[in-house]
């Protein structure tokens, strides 16, 4: 297995990527140059630098893992991504505390005018009446985007004495007020009270241009803007324009629209706007934090290729380490029961699957549990493109096939049971499984009591309740050197209709199967291969945990 590694990260990154395989580190890699390159490797490591698009993604014929080193994954075409099964993991919190003492640092230097003074000082002059500043004792700070940054942000303002101020639209209420701060639900009413407002926000359609014009001429000529989050989420022009007619009294910004904001970039407004402290997007950028970031996307690469839990991917959903452990044997069962209910199908167009989740799968998160019977549905009859856990949704939406999702206080015969409906254009199957201990089993199918484990190969047949049936089938499977592992009926009533399902050693072939079908009171007979169980060892997670709001 190949990495490339296309901007500098730390050494001992390196050195735990390197366990995994051959480690190419190729500075500067981008655009063509990357495309060129990148058909050859499994994983990708890159920082805020290297624009991974869906035209490299597209050239990316083995590539596995995007590891971003930081937080934001707006320079990574996630959607192309998910679409070609590749896992996207970040590091959610190993530049935290980087970002948010830099985020402070801006406010003191704001405060105090440090960086003019200091320049005043190199002049040689000695002007102290200038830059006379604030203190930030009582002062209010709003914080725009309450995740892990803004959070810590927070407690180090509040250590200060500052009353602080927080809005996130997907914030946690209660966490929130456990830090000490007062949580504003509207950000109009917010910027209305600041004296300082800094944002920890991803960049998307929703937070582009969040502080325009309009809602600076909201905010006191006294109040200072912060953006150590992404460049896009505060309108340069307008904040220029703002500083430029003494509408507020200052800007630090780290991160900007075009990075750099000038050279072969269109230069920002705000280098050349007055009361403006410019730094080259430095939040993440301490020793430790690029070790951090390093270190913890090598170990997840690591874990992702184990098939393990990793808790920075975002293209999967969530699942905490103690909740995968509860539910690994559930997630086998959850495959084989969608690739169990594919092959009972086969040759039919599937219009829609639902799966029920009773006892105490009710209570469980069952996201990574829907994705397994999925995969398992679809690698069945999808043969021409990779299926896994990260891009099987898409896939599903691209075949048209709807999907439902139930949880059922309805009692059962075992503690937790997962049922799965298939409807098809000829027929609708339900099946349901349960784990004894960690074995999977299917105990169900249309209603029929069974206990089958779902491994090797199985015959199923359906046939009106007459005698003699069973037999001629035995009969025709002896006659072609097939041998009966064993068998398991169910009948709802005498004479009525029946079903049969036949562990057998080996596969069975058209002409057999078309021997059987021709048997009298044969309804139908389908064969299922569910082989020995290798693909459930899958190559990339379905456990990560999820996203969290703000930064």
């Amino acid at each position: 297995m190949k990495v490339l590694v296309t901007e500098a990260i730390g050494e001992r990154g390196i050195e735990i990527l390197s366990q995994a395989g051959q480690v190419d580190v190729k500075l500067g890699l981008n655009g063509p140059a990357l495309a060129e390159a990148i058909a050859e490797y499994s994983v990708l490591v890159v920082r805020s630098a290297t624009q991974v698009t869906a035209d490299i993604i597209a050239c990316a014929d083995n590539l596995k893992i995007v590891g971003r080193c930081g937080v934001g994954v707006d320079n990574i075409d996630v959607e192309a991504a998910t679409k070609r099964g590749i896992l996207v993991v970040n590091s959610p919190a190993g530049n935290t505390l980087a970002a948010a003492e830099h985020t402070i640092s801006l406010m003191f230097s704001l405060a105090r005018h440090i960086p003019d003074a200091v320049a005043s000082m190199r002049a040689g002059k000695w002007d102290r009446k200038t830059y006379v500043g604030t203190e930030l004792h009582d002062k209010v700070l709003g914080v725009v985007g309450f995740g892990k940054i803004g959070v810590e942000v927070a407690r180090r303002a509040l250590g200060l004495d500052m009353k602080v101020l927080a809005f996130d639209p997907q914030m946690n209420t209660q966490r929130a007020q456990g830090v000490g701060v007062e949580v504003v639900t509207d950000l109009d009413d917010l910027l209305r009270q600041v004296d300082y407002v800094t944002f920890h926000l991803p960049l998307n359609k929703f937070t582009k241009g969040l502080l325009s014009g309009e809602r600076i001429e909201l905010m006191k000529p006294s109040a200072y803007v912060i953006n150590c989050a992404r460049g896009g989420i505060v309108d340069e022009a307008a904040l220029a324009e703002a500083l430029g007619r003494g509408r507020l009294a200052g800007a630090a910004i780290d991160v900007w629209e075009h990075e750099p904001p000038f050279d072969k970039n269109p230069r920002s407004p705000l280098m050349d706007a007055p009361r403006v402290i410019p730094t080259p997007h430095l939040g993440a950028s301490t020793a430790e934090a690029q070790e951090n970031v390093a270190t913890d996307v090598a170990q997840q690469v690591q874990t992702a290729l184990r098939g393990e839990p990793v808790h920075g991917a975002v293209n999967l959903p969530q699942l905490e380490a103690e909740e995968h452990r509860r539910l690994k044997p559930y997630m086998a069962l959850a495959e084989q029961l969608g690739r169990f209910l594919a092959q009972l199908s086969e040759g039919d167009k599937i219009i829609g699957i639902e799966m029920t989740y009773l006892g105490r799968l009710q209570h469980e998160p069952t996201a990574p549990l829907s994705r397994a019977v999925l995969r398992g549905l679809l690698d069945t009859f999808i043969d021409d493109r990779t299926i896994n856990y990260v891009n099987v949704p898409s896939v599903v939406a691209e075949q048209g096939i709807q999907v439902a999702e139930v949880r059922s206080a309805e009692v059962t015969t075992y503690p937790a049971v997962l049922r799965v409906a298939l409807t098809t254009s000829q027929y609708k199957h339900i099946a349901e499984g349960a784990c004894f201990g960690a074995d999977p089993r299917v105990v169900s199918l249309d209603g029929y009591n069974f206990n089958i484990m779902p491994y090797g190969h199985l015959l199923v047949w359906w046939n009106h309740d007459h005698p003699g049936v069973i037999g001629k089938v035995g009969t025709l499977l002896g006659d072609h050197q097939v041998n009966i592992a064993g068998m398991q009926l169910g009948r709802d009533n005498w004479g009525g209709n029946a079903v049969s399902i036949v562990s057998i050693d080996g596969a069975v072939s058209d002409e057999l199967l078309a021997a059987i079908m021709a048997i009298p009171g044969m309804v139908d007979v389908r064969r299922v291969d569910f082989g020995n169980g290798d693909h459930l060892a899958m190559p990339v997670p379905m456990v990560p945990v999820g996203p969290t709001a703000g930064e």
